[in-house]
């Protein structure tokens, strides 16, 4: 009897070691399948040069694309050309991006064609990608993920910001550096030495887009402050601070030399804060903000990744994982705030949101991702980002998208085609009436008619549909147009004219032997 009971002990012995075997065995595999699952994805440089590439000869710089060319766009196309003609930037062309961004657009007008701009916006893109995949590496997300939001990251850059140009896409480089150094810096991987470099980098920003960069870099400084207090790390923080600032100072105090020597100091302190000073809580323009940003802001998700990141409730995050969310809550929160109260309306006023947006889909989308060994199986069964969200968001992202695409395509050959084509015919008739040195003016919602023609505008405002939303600008407009008087005023008929301009048409203008039906062409007596 003793026998068999020591046979039965043995078998069940041998029976248990066994299980426990064949367990460490999966648990092993597992382990390798978890591991190979959070390897980091291999830098996609390729995928990132064909988006960004992709993008910009899709941008209004090509020749068969310029008329789709939104007011603002077609204001950065002439800034590069009057720069080449002698103008000067800040004091005879009116702008709110910096110096850096001027100085490129003057470049690339010098040679073919203003195509140059397409390099440069290449290059801008191919770098934010690759900072934004370093940054989202470090984030350690699922698989496959940062592909994906790099996808997505360039898809709403060609939807939001269509037709390329704007000082915001110039300025994404130097944020998502930014993001990575931050991230890095909370994973303890940054010397204090390298703040050279953050500083550096901020003049930099600061320079091709002075409200994102400001609006970017102050998050960070506010983070960096706060936790560096909470460390105890007052003394480096103070140290940080003083290279940061040198960095800035290196970069910084001789490109801006360039304005105190032309004398636009002022004009360029005044212009860049722009932004500020048309801020307006209510206005003409509110109703029309409300609802044009909120439905993008709904449609395109981020208000989705605003509220799943302020209700996440997941324990035991790194550090650098909660200030990424502050941060990424705070910025999208005053970014599209910002858009909601400023009187110049357009989707490009949400690229400055783009950073803190894709901060929030990277976490709300890497959500659960630490799970156990063991339940590898379901999470495969997982939807994919891309059906996460489309499908559950009703496709509101997919309407809102080709939306943003399809209207300047619809508005230019179907709905507003006439008014192009009369442009372009006002623009020969003035061309051929005018001799070189003679400015003009275009009443008008677009600035193409001064490239169109060859002739420079009269007012560094160009347009008076765009930079307007303060009286000092107003009144500067009707000052410059009336000191001045242009040789030709190219009116449109849907551009209400003030007051005093529309005596001064009255008093010192004739119109012209042009008949058009969308606008009047009005010739100095």
């Amino acid at each position: 009897m003793g026998l068999i009971s020591r046979r039965i002990f043995y078998m069940h012995d041998t029976t248990e070691e066994k299980v426990l075997e064949v367990s460490e065995e999966q648990l092993t595999r597992a382990e390798r399948s978890e591991q190979k699952i959070t390897k980091p994805e291999p830098t996609p440089y390729f995928l990132t040069l064909w988006c960004s590439l992709a993008i910009s000869l899709l941008s209004v710089v090509n020749p068969f694309l310029t008329n789709l060319a939104t007011n603002l766009q077609s204001q950065n196309l002439y800034a590069g050309w009057a720069m080449t003609q002698g103008q000067v930037p800040y004091s005879q062309i009116y702008g709110t991006s910096g110096l850096l961004y001027y100085l490129m657009a003057w470049t690339s007008s010098l040679a073919f064609g203003q195509l140059l701009w397409m390099v440069f916006q290449t290059l801008a893109l191919w770098l934010a990608g690759l900072f934004l995949h370093k940054t989202l590496v470090l984030l350690q997300p699922k698989q496959d993920l940062s592909r994906s939001l790099l996808l997505l990251f360039y898809l709403l850059v060609f939807a939001l910001g269509f037709g390329g140009l704007y000082s915001s896409i110039f300025v994404l480089p130097f944020i998502f550096w930014n993001l990575s150094f931050l991230v890095r810096y909370l994973q303890d991987s940054i010397k204090d030495e390298k703040f050279i470099i953050y500083g550096a980098f901020g003049a930099l920003a600061f320079m091709i887009d002075p409200v994102s960069s400001l609006v970017f870099y102050s998050l960070t400084a506010l983070v960096l402050l706060v936790y560096n207090i909470a460390a105890k790390r007052a003394a480096r923080g103070f140290y940080q601070l003083l290279a940061g600032l040198f960095g800035f100072s290196v970069i910084f105090y001789p490109i801006g030399y360039f304005t105190v020597a032309n004398r636009t100091f002022g004009q360029a302190i005044s212009q860049v804060t722009y932004a500020w000073d048309s801020i307006s809580l209510i206005g003409s323009h509110s109703i029309s903000n409300l609802v044009y940003y909120g439905l993008l802001t709904v449609g395109l998700g981020f208000i989705s990744a605003l509220g799943a990141n302020l209700l996440s409730r997941e324990k035991g995050q790194a550090t650098s994982l909660r200030v990424l969310r502050f941060i990424g809550l705070l910025g999208l929160f005053i970014t599209v705030f910002a858009a909601f109260i400023l009187p110049d309306q357009g989707s490009y006023q949400l690229l400055p949101a783009l950073p803190f947006a894709m901060i929030l889909f990277a976490l709300w989308f890497n959500k659960g991702k630490q799970q156990t060994p063991g339940r590898h199986r379901r999470d495969r069964r997982r939807p994919t980002m891309w059906t996460s969200y489309l499908s559950g968001q009703f496709f509101l992202p997919l309407l809102a998208i080709f939306y943003l695409i399809g209207y300047p395509l619809v508005n230019e050959y179907i709905l507003s085609s006439a008014v192009s084509a009369e442009r372009s015919e006002a623009a020969q008739y003035i061309k051929e009436k005018t001799k070189d040195g003679d400015t003009i003016y275009a009443w008008d919602t677009s600035a193409s008619l001064y490239q169109k023609s060859g002739r420079l505008s009269t007012v560094s405002l160009l347009s008076p549909t765009l930079y307007v939303g303060t009286a000092e600008n107003r009144l500067g407009l009707q000052n410059g147009l009336e000191n001045s008087q242009p040789k030709y005023i190219l009116v449109n008929n849907d551009v209400k004219l003030l007051s005093d301009v529309k005596q001064l048409i009255s008093q010192n203008y004739k119109e012209a032997d042009l008949k058009l039906d969308r606008f009047k062409l009005y010739q100095l007596k």
